[in-house]
């Protein structure tokens, strides 16, 4: 009796552990995915080139909204500090009820769906590159678009949009997308 209570405490301590390594497992493939998106959000603003005018101030800040993900604004935020693009001090700005900042340049709409994801794109005015993670969100406006495939996160352009909007996407961001809207890669 004494032995099969030893046993079933073992088993019991094996699963708690192993069900503790999964979850922080999990937790872990979140924060990667999350960080991975967060840095290539930041490395896109020095691949897109703004109409000019869109700076009227050498040291006016390259604004970067985040809506509906917090791990990508949390992320974002640690990665920029003290860090600057073409002489501008990089901030983030959480979206709030939907509403994108005036002055945004950077906008990424995480965790929308369909009708709504098309209200955010149609609403943000002006140049701003807009990122999203939703299949065919390039339909919408959406310039840069995230996917995962496997462990790896990817994004495809819309030169299109981007021109829509009075962006440059530069050949070397091209280069390194997953697909292109409109082209055959």
């Amino acid at each position: 009796m004494r032995l099969r209570a030893t046993f079933q405490l073992a088993v019991v301590t094996v699963l708690a552990f192993l069900l503790g390594a999964a979850a922080a497992w999990a937790q872990s493939q979140a924060a990667t995915e999350s960080a991975l998106k967060a840095a290539f959000i930041f490395k896109f603003a020095s691949f897109v080139e703004w109409p000019a005018g869109t700076f009227t101030r050498v040291d006016q800040p390259l604004v970067m909204a985040v809506s509906g993900d917090a791990a990508v604004a949390d992320d974002l935020e640690q990665q920029l500090v003290g860090r600057s693009i073409d002489g501008h001090p990089a901030i983030v700005k959480r979206i709030v009820d939907n509403a994108v900042p005036v002055g945004a340049h950077i906008v990424f709409f995480g965790a929308r769906r369909d009708a709504r994801l098309r209200e955010a794109i149609e609403a943000t005015l002006g140049p701003v590159l807009i990122v999203t993670e939703q299949a065919n969100a390039h339909a919408w406006g959406s310039i840069l678009n995230f996917s995962m495939e496997g462990a790896r996160v990817r994004f495809s352009a819309s030169p299109a949009a981007a021109e829509a909007r009075g962006l440059r996407l530069s050949a070397r961001l091209l280069s390194v997308a997953h697909s292109i809207e409109g082209r055959s890669k």
